[in-house]
């Protein structure tokens, strides 16, 4: 079996300072398929890139001081990359190497569209859908305003939105009117049911603040709240959670007051989630995922020897693996992977447990399906 190894890379760094647009990285990366290669790129040029950015002792960023030691790789990310040069050698093992763009800040990343889609792209451009239960206390009927602002917060940032419609078409069923009521199991099977990788769910209402004085004329104050916790479809994580978003405005129509008032609440809430999902995501692409496997036609012997082989160190890329349970054949595991889930469905399939043979039968999201064939 060949030995894998890093070798040296090339650094060049450009404008390299805390407010700098990023650093320019030049970085080698390998892998039993081409992607994984270019994922070992990327979080190498991550590792480098931090350090070249930052002082060899010490920085302050806003006021607060960072030694090298605490302010880990983590917090960079790829902005962009080109593929320089690829090879796959005989044993097919992947060489790749990249250029890319790296920055510690996340401001930039939030700000530069082309570095969010990357991160999209790096994510599998992950599917979303929106099920706000509103209460317009106001006009007192039912009303959607809050969903429309957050659909249209994330469509022009750049990411994939399910239909509203179809979500919609779900209304009636139990599992739709146990989501709204923030049920995250039942939430899960419509994000599955429509195809989506994630949810929000979430509630918001709209209230009158009584009338306001403004000289002659009167005026009504609209108040909102809105909040919101977002759902992997496929394992039941909580990526992001905004407990409280608040909205005020004031209008001479009570109901524009109100509207106002939530679609700045929605505005907010939409924000903070956005900032927190780049933020989860740009720190699991330079670092690892939570990858859950699930494995049917397993004895409790097969399940310890599985157990022992992922926490073996024998499959490149695998941070720490957890036994999550054993009920009916039925093993479960939680593994933290430095790459993709199809890249470590790949890796299961060609790099075995000694006498237990794993066939890989799903892969949904962070979800692999395997058994053990019979």
């Amino acid at each position: 079996m060949r030995t894998i190894f890093k070798v040296p890379v090339s650094i060049m760094t450009l404008a390299v300072s805390l407010a700098a647009q990023g650093s320019s990285i030049t970085a080698e990366g390998f892998g039993m398929t081409e992607d994984a290669a270019i994922e070992q790129a990327k979080r190498a040029a991550v590792e480098i890139g931090i350090g070249t950015v930052m002082s060899s002792e010490s920085v302050v960023k806003n006021s607060v001081l960072f030694s090298d030691n605490i302010y880990a790789k983590a917090n960079g990310f790829v902005k962009t990359f080109t593929v320089k040069d690829k090879f796959q050698g005989p044993d097919g093992l992947w060489t790749v190497t990249i250029d890319a763009v790296v920055t510690e800040i996340l401001d930039e990343v939030l700000k530069d569209e082309m570095a969010v889609q990357t991160l999209l792209n790096a994510m599998n451009r992950p599917k979303m859908i929106f099920m706000i239960r509103e209460e317009n206390l106001i006009d007192n009927v039912s009303s959607d305003f809050a969903e429309t602002q957050l659909i249209k917060m994330f469509y022009d940032k750049g990411f994939d939105v399910v239909d509203r419609q179809l979500v919609q078409a779900l209304k009636g069923e139990a599992d739709f009117t146990q989501a709204l009521a923030g049920d995250v199991t039942a939430a899960s099977k419509i994000a599955s049911m429509l195809g989506a990788d994630i949810i929000v769910i979430g509630t918001a209402k709209i209230s009158s603040g009584g009338e306001i004085k403004a000289g002659n004329f009167s005026m009504t104050s609209g108040q909102a709240d809105v909040n919101g916790k977002i759902v992997r479809a496929d394992t039941g994580e909580l990526l992001a959670i905004v407990p409280q978003a608040r909205g005020k405005k004031p209008h001479i129509s009570a109901s524009t007051a109100g509207i106002s008032a939530v679609n700045m609440a929605a505005e907010k809430l939409g924000t903070d989630i956005i900032s927190q999902l780049i933020k989860k995501w740009s720190t699991q692409q330079a670092n690892a995922i939570n990858v859950f496997l699930v494995v049917q036609n397993v004895d409790f012997m097969s399940y310890m020897t599985i157990g022992n082989h992922l926490k073996s160190q024998s499959i490149p890329g695998i941070q720490s693996a957890f036994e999550k349970g054993f009920n009916d054949g039925v093993a479960e595991f939680q593994i933290m992977f430095e790459g993709k889930s199809q890249d470590l469905a790949m890796a299961l399939m060609q790099n075995q447990a000694q006498g237990v043979t794993i066939q890989v039968t799903g892969l949904s999201g962070n979800r692999i399906s395997a058994q053990v064939p019979q």
